[in-house]
């Protein structure tokens, strides 16, 4: 997954006009309308962390490249911790909140296979590279070739997370000792293949239409003086002509998926029910109706007359996808304009004659990278509240029901994984810029006292120097101090350690914890009862003799969970460590 190449012409035009811009702040940014970037994941050459060589061959398979998206990373992470604690209780009473309601109603558990398909749809952008007129490497002969070549990566790609998903669900077969007439066809993994391959193939048409969700900003926004060149003015133009019927048929592109749905649930008449589109009751909803009649119950999850990834709820677990997709447009854009400013201060550095950056250049890249950062936040974290707010103000007519997946379901968790996202971006991506921007400044006002950058950090420079007056005159709040600042460091690591190295291998983390689970079921842990004839299972057993010999009700079951889950953790630490890595 890469970022996109900006033209390159322009990082040289400018030079002579970054001592004007520095003298005059205030003109600087005036013109900065920059939104928001951060580093994606980049799909270039991996260097080997030990000799700095390109890597090749299987370590080049197993690695990550080091420019990723931390926040993605990290909501990964946090749904599959999620996901194996809430998969893994056991008792009879377990953890209420980790639970899924039986149909209608919305729990945490209820919000994680949503926020994987939102994920999925924000590494969409970042994955797939095509050159549009204007980028380096474009090639209008042979560019039909590349559009074929990715959408071929796609279908391999969620065709593979599919087979995925099958493997588990024959392994399911295996663990239920039934014939194999009874292989459950719809699953997590399947569903997250399908849907991934049908976004992605939208966002190939939108390129090959001519759209470009994420044009190179031009370096006039930091240097407002300078003008585009001809031939740049030329491509922009034919990018125009081709994106603006592309313009007025992509935001219809899930309307289709939409009224189908509707139509579906509405207009269907199930047998033996008084009404259509009854989806109150599970056995008269539309979706019992497809399952039932696509499936049958033999294929479907504990051979019920309905499945939770059944038919026509996928139609609208695309839309989780899709609003993944529109945010990762948005950051692929954002990373293009940090690397066009980072280009232009790399240019100043390498013609002025010291060969470094003066404090003021610095301040000024920094600043503009920052503003970049955090502009777009906002939007991404109330429209994510907006989205969270119309989902449960129409679930007041259509209710939340996971299982059916129903419209204002898919609309409410993904404003909730949108606004977890902006959270996570702003604490872990965009925060170290700002404390960066913040060491300049205060850089600045040692060697230039006379001179104020801003009343923001005079403001903050006058509270630091209070904090200081305080820490002088106790040495036990100073010590406080001290500590706190040390839980937070810590505390701000370990999350980085233990939901990043576990959102670096999600996939292969599920597919080891429902592995485990479903061996340890298998594999008796205890003699039989002679009234059933059954025995305990060995994942029973080992919670009966732990937590569950506790009468402490749910929090016995989730204490059991987070230990199962803590396994996972220190499994995915260990391959985080040794840079080992499941792609598809």
């Amino acid at each position: 997954m890469s970022n996109p190449s900006g033209p390159t012409q322009e990082a040289v035009q400018p030079l002579d006009q970054v001592q004007a811009l520095r003298d005059d702040k205030a003109e600087v940014l005036e013109h900065v309308h920059v939104v928001d970037a951060t580093q994606t994941h980049d799909s270039t050459t991996t260097a080997d962390p030990e000799t700095g060589a390109p890597a090749s061959g299987f370590k080049r398979r197993l690695q990550l490249p080091s420019n990723r998206l931390l926040s993605l990373d990290l909501l990964r992470g946090l749904a599959i911790l999620l996901m194996i604690t809430s998969n893994s209780q056991m008792g009879d009473s377990p953890f209420p909140i980790l639970t899924h309601p039986a149909w209608i109603g919305f729990t945490i558990s209820d919000s994680i296979f949503p926020a994987f398909l939102f994920i999925s749809g924000v590494a969409i952008p970042l994955a797939i590279r095509i050159p549009q007129p204007g980028d380096v490497g474009y090639n209008r002969a042979t560019i039909h070739k590349v559009y074929i070549q990715q959408a071929l990566r796609v279908f391999k790609r969620g065709l593979i997370i599919m087979c995925l998903g099958y493997l588990l669900a024959l392994y399911g077969v295996v663990q239920r000792k039934v014939n194999i007439s009874f292989f459950r066809w719809p699953g997590v993994l399947q569903r997250i293949g399908f849907c991934y391959g049908i976004v992605a193939w939208m966002h190939i048409l939108v390129l090959w239409r001519g759209r470009r969700p994420d044009p190179p900003l031009s370096v006039s926004y930091v240097f407002p003086k300078n003008k585009l060149q001809h031939a740049q003015e030329e491509i922009d133009a034919e990018i125009e002509v081709k994106a603006k019927q592309a313009a007025q048929e992509e935001d219809k592109d899930l309307w289709p998926w939409f009224i189908l749905w509707l139509i579906c649930t509405y207009a269907v008449q199930v047998e033996g029910c008084p009404r259509r589109g009854m989806v109150e009751d599970p056995k008269c909803s539309a979706q019992a109706y497809f399952d039932l009649r696509i499936f049958g119950t033999k294929h479907t999850y504990n051979n019920a007359d309905f499945d939770p990834e059944g038919a026509l709820s996928t139609l609208t677990s695309i839309l989780n996808v899709w609003f993944g997709w529109y945010i990762g447009c948005t950051v692929r854009s954002f990373n293009a304009q940090v690397k066009q400013v980072t280009q232009d201060f790399k240019a100043r550095k390498a013609a002025s004659a010291e060969g470094t950056l003066t404090l003021q250049e610095q301040i000024l890249e920094q600043e503009s990278i920052v503003r970049i950062y955090t502009s777009l936040l906002g939007d991404w974290f109330w429209y994510g509240l907006l989205w969270w707010f119309i989902g449960w103000l129409f679930s007041l007519g259509l209710p939340l029901i996971k299982s059916s997946w129903t419209a204002t379901f898919a609309v409410f968790t993904s404003g909730l994984s949108q606004t977890m996202l902006a959270i996570l971006f702003y604490k872990f991506d965009a925060h170290p810029k700002i404390k960066y921007l913040h060491h300049l400044h205060l850089e600045h006002q040692k060697q230039y006292p006379q001179y104020q950058m801003s009343r923001h950090f005079k403001q903050d420079l006058e509270r630091r120097g209070a904090s200081l007056a305080v820490q002088h005159y106790s040495g036990l709040l100073n010590l406080w101090f001290q500590i706190d600042q040390f839980c937070r460091h810590w505390f701000r690591r370990s999350i980085v350690v233990v939901l990043g190295s576990m959102g670096r291998n999600a996939i292969l983390l599920y597919m080891c914890a429902e592995a485990v689970t479903g061996t340890c079921f298998l594999i008796p842990g205890g003699p039989a009862d002679p009234v059933t004839g059954k025995a305990p299972s060995l994942f029973g057993t080992a919670y009966e003799k732990t937590w569950g010999a506790l009468d402490i009700g749910g929090w016995g079951s989730l204490f059991f969970a987070l230990g199962f889950a803590a396994l996972h953790v220190l499994l995915a630490i260990f391959l985080d460590y040794k840079k080992w890595y499941f792609k598809v």
